[in-house]
Parts: structure tokens; C-alpha cells; sequence
């Protein structure tokens, strides 16, 4: 409401200052009209006293004028004297209403230029009032990514959860987002547990969780991997936010690695008082829910992928003519093999670039088990599967590789046994049209329209959402 009201005054400001232009132009030509009489009627003046110098000292007329006599009266058209006179006289008359409406348009104009300099004065206090205002956005919007200095333990470890102030989730790459709404939170009793849906995300499956903790809410990440796999290991920056619409939400990020090193399985990291229960029940709850999401980065994984299929590394040097460097790894490939299937490394490689003639190239972005991954597949290799295929799509669309994003498609078309909703979310972010068509087909139910909904709706791509109001319509 205020900067509607700002930006209605701004508009009125702006009119006024056209009315005002359009006035002075006015004005203008009015003006011109009026120094355009004044020369005539000084020009009849003088013509009238010189008749009048003539009539006295010759006593008489000798005077030729010549008089349009079309528009005067009868006994004026026979006496040019007395015609000069009327016309003299109603130019003078003329003369003089145009003179006062001249100061009456002066005195508008003064009056406009106090009012202009006026509302230029509040102008300038509406803009830095405004200013002001976008600077307080600014400074929430900012405060939004600082962490509270709270540290505790993790439920799986005895080490402590290290708050990382000022930290930025990247949203590129092998990033992900968790939302959930808590129910009835404020009739928890003491370690009781309320999960989200779990997700499955890059292959591995995630779920969110808080508990009561004494007099405070703990907040975790779960990472749905076993020790039946082996060793593995995931390496994520991790943002956990609880959302408010009465204070400021609270936020906190770090940097943590889950993992089964073979001894001790790390599969949930987060705070045990991450905010106290007060300030929770007084701030955050809204009809007795809890809305929290965690923005998750990965890394680097270790453990999670199938074995290599094919070697891309100092053994196929003799075979390369450059080499990309993904998180410190390197792989040896051909300029002209990856330039053919990607206009991406078409450009790199063969346009106008500084790298283009570099033998060592750096890669950001994306995950070296991906790219491997990737490269495989365009290699010929068979690499896709329920947990590469994400990764492989991702790598495919960042460097535009329609072979590999091809393959991708058919095996989530024809093979994948991922659940509709991760099917839709897929076929939406990677522009798979089939596997889209193919998802929504499947849809024949209000039961099945929810359970390919987001946490918040207002999560849900806008081309879905109205595929998804058309079949809710037709199921009713």
C-alpha cells in the first residue's frame, strides 16, 4: 500500500508536469498574438497621426489610404477618416483584453512554478523515503542467509554441527530443495519424531525431520543410504531455514559429509536446539503448522555411482588433444568428438575463445562422477541408471548434448521405476515433452494428482499447473 500510494503521487507529478508544458505553449502563442496586435496597432497610430498633422497645417485632406471598407458600416465606408478611427479604436480595445489575459497567464505561471518546485520537493523526499525502504528489503532479504551462532551435536556423531555465518547455497549444479509443512507441533511431546515424504534426489533418497527437545525444536537432514552399499560418501553444503510471516525466519548453514566409512554410518546432520520452544510457539507457527525447507548442495559423492566403464584419464593421453579438469579430476578427450555431439564444446573448442586454444580446461559446476558418467554415455557406453540418470540429464542439458539427453529419455520412458512425482518433476526441469505426455496419461485420479504435488504449490511449475486444474476438472 505505501508504494502504491508513492507511485500514484509520482504518476499525478508527471501529469501536472504535461498540463504545465501544454499551458506554457499556450501561453506561448497567445504571446505571439499579442506582440503581433501591438505592431499593428502601432502602425495604425502613427498612419492616424500623421492624417491628424495633415488636417492641421493644410486644412485639409490629402491623404490616399487604402482601406478595406468590406465589414464597415455605410456612412464609415464614405469617410476613410472616421473608418481608420473605429478600427484604430477596436485594435486598441482587443489590445488591451489580450494585455490582461497576458498577466492573468503570468500569474498562472508563477503560481505553477511554486507549485512545481513544491511537489519537486516531495519528490525527492518520497524517493529518499523509498530508497530507505529498499534498503531495510535489502538488509531482511540479507539477513535472511546469516546463521544464528547456536552449535550442537549431530544425532549421529559426538561432533558438533559447525554454523557457517554468511554462507551461500549455490543453486547450480547437484542442488536440491526439501519443503514440508509440520502438523499440530504444539501438542508434540518430548522426542516425538515428525518426518516429511522422503524424495529421491541425484539417486539417493532425503528426508526431512524435527523432534522435541526439552525446551527446544531440533531440525535434521536424513540421508536414506544403508550399510548394505558399502563405503560411500556425500559431501554437502546444507541450509536450514524455518519460515515465519511475523519475524525474521531462522536460518542456519553448514557444510557436513554423510557417510558410511564402513565403522560408523553419518546419515543425519542437523541442530538438536535449533530454536528454542518459546520463540517457535510465539513466531513460527501458523494454525498450529511448521513450514521448513533444507537447501542442499552436494558437492562431491564418493560410493553411490556404478564402477567406471571406461578410463578417461593420463592412459588416454596419446588419444586426446585436451584435457577437463572437473573438481581437480582429469579427463583426456577429443576437441572434434565432444565439439560434433555439443554445441557447448563446439564452442569452446572451435570458436573465438581464450580457452579454445588452452590444452588444460577447467569445468565448474557440475560433479566429476557425473561427467564421467556422461562421457561414457556418449562414448557407448550403457551408464544410465536409477541412480546416474539425474546427474547424466543435468550434464547433458548444461552442455546441450541431444544424444545423451535422448538416451535419458528412453530409459525413464521405457526402464525407470522412479515414482510419478520424480518422473514429472524430471520431465519438467529437462523439457521431456514424451516423458511429460507419459506422466500426466497416468494420471486418473485426485488421489494421483496429489501425490505428484510439491510441498507448496506454489513450488509447482505453472505448465503443470494447469495440466494438472484440467484433469482435476475432468475427474470431478
Amino acid at each position: 500500500m505505501y508504494f502504491s500510494h508513492r507511485k500514484d503521487q509520482g504518476f499525478i507529478v508527471i501529469l501536472f508536469i504535461l498540463s504545465f508544458k501544454h499551458k506554457s505553449l499556450q501561453m506561448s502563442d497567445e504571446n505571439e498574438n499579442v506582440a503581433s496586435l501591438n505592431e499593428d496597432k502601432n502602425d495604425l497610430m502613427q498612419e492616424d497621426q500623421k492624417v491628424e498633422e495633415i488636417n492641421t497645417e493644410n486644412n485639409e485632406v490629402s491623404v490616399h489610404i487604402k482601406l478595406s471598407t468590406h465589414n464597415l458600416p455605410f456612412h464609415f465606408q464614405k469617410n476613410p477618416i472616421d473608418a481608420l478611427n473605429f478600427s484604430v479604436q477596436s485594435m486598441h480595445q482587443i489590445c488591451q483584453e489580450l494585455l490582461e489575459k497576458q498577466k492573468n497567464l503570468e500569474k498562472t505561471n508563477i503560481e505553477i512554478i511554486k507549485k512545481l518546485h513544491s511537489t519537486e520537493s516531495e519528490i525527492q523526499k518520497l524517493s529518499s523515503g523509498q530508497d530507505q525502504i529498499l534498503q531495510e528489503i535489502q538488509l531482511k532479504s540479507n539477513k535472511i542467509d546469516e546463521e544464528t551462532d547456536v552449535s550442537s551435536q549431530s544425532i549421529t556423531s559426538d561432533s558438533s554441527e559447525t554454523t557457517i555465518h554468511n554462507e551461500k547455497i549455490p543453486m547450480t549444479g547437484k542442488y536440491f530443495m526439501l519443503k514440508h509443512v509440520f502438523k499440530n507441533v504444539s501438542t508434540m511431546k518430548e522426542n516425538e519424531y515428525q518426518w516429511s515424504e522422503p524424495e529421491e534426489h541425484f539417486g539417493v533418497e532425503w528426508r526431512m525431520y524435527v523432534t522435541r527437545n526439552n525446551e527446544n525444536l531440533s531440525f535434521y537432514l536424513f540421508c536414506s543410504q544403508s550399510l548394505e552399499r558399502g563405503k560411500w560418501s556425500i559431501e554437502t553444503n546444507r541450509k536450514h531455514i524455518i519460515i515465519s510471516n511475523r519475524a525474521k525466519n531462522c536460518v542456519k548453514t553448514a557444510n557436513r559429509t554423510f557417510c558410511n566409512d564402513g565403522i560408523e554410518l553419518n546419515s543425519s546432520w542437523g541442530w538438536a536446539e535449533f530454536i528454542e520452544w518459546k520463540a517457535l510457539d510465539e513466531d513460527f507457527l501458523m494454525d498450529d503448522k511448521l513450514t521448513a525447507e533444507i537447501h542442499v548442495k552436494i558437492k562431491n559423492t564418493t560410493g553411490i555411482y556404478k564402477d567406471n566403464l571406461r578410463v578417461f584419464d593420463e592412459t588416454m593421453e596419446e588419444f586426446s588433444d585436451v584435457v577437463l579438469v572437473v573438481n581437480e579430476e582429469k579427463f583426456y578427450v577429443s576437441k572434434l568428438f565432444l565439439a560434433a555431439h555439443s554445441s557447448f564444446f563446439k564452442a569452446l573448442f572451435l570458436g573465438n575463445f581464450n580457452d579454445s586454444k588452452k590444452s588444460e580446461i577447467k569445468l565448474t559446476g557440475i560433479d566429476a562422477d557425473d561427467f564421467q558418467n556422461y562421457l561414457e554415455v556418449l562414448y557407448g557406453e550403457y551408464s544410465i541408471d536409477e541412480f546416474t540418470v539425474e546427474g547424466i540429464l543435468l550434464v547433458a542439458d548444461m552442455y546441450d548434448t541431444p544424444l545423451v539427453i535422448r538416451k535419458c529419455d528412453e530409459f525413464l520412458l521405457e526402464k525407470s521405476k522412479k515414482s510419478l512425482k520424480k518422473k514429472l518433476q524430471m520431465a519438467t526441469k529437462y523439457h521431456l515433452e514424451a516423458l511429460k505426455k507419459q506422466c500426466l496419461s497416468k494420471i486418473k485420479s485426485i488421489a494421483d494428482i496429489k501425490s505428484v504435488l510439491p510441498g507448496s504449490i506454489q513450488d509447482l511449475d505453472p505448465t503443470i499447473m494447469g495440466e494438472l486444474l484440467e484433469k482435476s476438472i475432468s475427474l470431478h
